[in-house]
């Protein structure tokens, strides 16, 4: 979300943000208000907010789905009281020990919530300089789903240049920047399943193969890949492993949705008996560190990735774009109705 409001002369400073009081559907415990503008820290910087990037991540935040998250998110009340992780902006204060960054450095990165907010103190670990070839408010979709595209692909999976890789689930945030991703690591030939939607902008983002799921079945094809990056979660693990080289690599980034543990237990499920198959099956949460965010720094500078921005809102537009993301879900529980598809970096 663009903020609008300045910094004020004020003794206390004040900021809009985004706060959130329980857990819930977005338009019931998400509201519109004033709060203190924080104090950074020594090993801080306080940033100047331009836009924060809507995940999926920010949805299961505000509902609290699946439960098993509030172990870390907060049992009855959440402990973040704004939500946001993905952040762009400009330093306007430094800590004391703070030696990467200066007052109007442009930066961004992925945060442990606060971002959508004018103000934000953040971790300068949590941070890098914003690049120089797109507008800062892109920048910030550089945060969640590009580093789970980049670490799922090169890490997880362990995609080296020739190999060919299966994306299941191409547009969205995550879906996007793998594509792009997966191209300037080098992959031979690059099969993206979507809806006939998405597939223009799967073909125009690099993919040499486009299946539209609604007419056509992957599994069917017969075709073997290096790599399966599963974004979608939606097919059995037996159709995963059976378009899979014998020493292939499936990556689950995430998988259908459900009130307490979903989709836990056929991920680890998964993994387990993976350990005694010819194949590799990897679940891994992304994190975000200074060398990976320079990473996607370069890759954006350099021309090879750039985010796919479906729409820019204010700020207080954030709290009906984070229900909107909920009813896109297909599975999810919280809702009574679902739709297809997946917003591309919203913010």
């Amino acid at each position: 979300m663009t903020t609008t409001q300045p910094i004020t002369d004020d003794t206390e400073l004040k900021m809009k943000a985004i706060i959130q009081s329980s857990y819930g559907n977005p338009v019931d415990v998400l509201s519109l208000g004033t709060l203190a503008v924080p104090t950074h820290g020594d090993d801080q910087v306080l940033v100047k907010v331009d836009t924060a990037s809507i995940n999926a991540l920010d949805w299961h935040f505000a509902t609290g789905t699946p439960r098993f998250l509030r172990l870390m998110s907060g049992l009855r009340t959440p402990k973040r009281r704004i939500p946001g992780a993905d952040v762009a902006g400009t330093v306007v204060e430094v800590g004391k020990d703070v030696t990467r960054f200066a007052n109007g450095d442009r930066v961004f990165g992925e945060i442990p919530g606060g971002a959508m907010a004018e103000f934000v103190a953040v971790r300068e670990g949590l941070l890098a300089p914003a690049p120089t070839n797109i507008p800062l408010d892109e920048s910030a979709a550089l945060g969640v789903a590009a580093l789970t595209a980049l670490q799922g692909l090169r890490d997880w999976g362990g995609l080296v240049a020739g190999q060919s890789v299966l994306i299941n689930g191409a547009s969205g945030g995550v879906g996007t920047f793998a594509i792009q991703i997966a191209r300037a690591l080098g992959a031979s030939e690059i099969t993206t399943v979507c809806s006939t939607a998405n597939l223009d902008q799967a073909k125009a983002l690099g993919a040499d193969v486009v299946i539209d799921y609604t007419k056509e079945d992957f599994v069917s094809s017969g075709h073997k890949y290096d790599l399966m990056f599963d974004n979608a979660g939606n097919r059995p693990i037996a159709d995963c492993r059976s378009v899979l080289q014998p020493d292939g690599t499936l990556v689950i980034i995430t998988g259908k949705k459900g009130k307490w543990i979903a989709p836990i237990p056929r991920i680890f499920g998964a993994v387990v008996r993976s350990m005694f198959w010819s194949q590799r099956v990897v679940n891994k949460t992304a994190t975000s560190t200074p060398d990976d965010l320079l990473t996607l720094r370069d890759l954006v500078e350099s021309g090879k990735v750039r985010p796919v921005i479906e729409r820019t809102l204010p700020l207080e537009g954030a709290i009906q774009a984070i229900d909107h993301l909920v009813n896109l879900f297909p599975g999810n529980t919280e809702r009574r109705h679902q739709n297809q598809g997946v917003p591309q970096g919203t913010k």
